[in-house]
Formats: structure tokens, C-alpha cells, sequence
């Protein structure tokens, strides 16, 4: 977790293990503030990618992304639900 205005603890590490994922989730930004912001675009390309924001975020051009505009508290746990039970299948 990075609060707005933080930088980014061990971004290299950050970067490495984002580049690692088969799921990624950013919850609560817009997107616009560096180097945090940057850590979707290292998630792999296969990856899921899924952005929470209740307003429109800059995210065109990053493969396997979901938008869900809405609240993080309406809508991660609905997603975690999901994602749970697909991983049962």
C-alpha cells in the first residue's frame, strides 16, 4: 500500500515482483502519480490487470485490463469474490 504523495519503499522491488504477476490489482488511484502510477505497465502482458477507481482512469493501451469504476469498498470484494471462484474451476 502507497498513500497518495508516498513514494513508492523498494520501487525496484516493486517493479520485479509486479513483473512477476499472473494477477494485478490497483485499487483507489488515478494513475497520474509516478512512480507508483507506473507499476501496471510492468505487470506482464498475460497478466490480469484490474484498476478500481469511481472516475475514468488513463489506461488505454494495457492488455488484459478491467476498469471498474466504482468505490474500492463496493467493488473489491465482489472482484476478490470472482476471482476466488474461478481460481476453484
Amino acid at each position: 500500500i502507497v498513500w497518495f504523495g508516498e513514494m513508492v519503499p523498494l520501487m525496484e522491488e516493486a517493479a520485479y515482483i509486479a513483473a512477476l504477476a499472473d494477477i494485478f490489482m490497483v485499487v483507489g488511484t488515478s494513475l497520474v502519480v509516478y512512480p507508483a502510477a507506473g507499476l501496471l505497465r510492468y505487470a506482464p502482458d498475460h497478466a490480469r490487470k484490474f484498476a478500481i477507481d469511481p472516475k475514468p482512469l488513463p489506461v488505454m493501451g494495457i492488455p488484459n485490463l478491467e476498469f471498474i469504476q466504482e468505490k474500492a469498498g463496493l467493488a473489491v470484494p465482489p472482484l476478490v469474490d470472482r476471482l476466488l471462484k474461478e481460481a476453484r474451476q
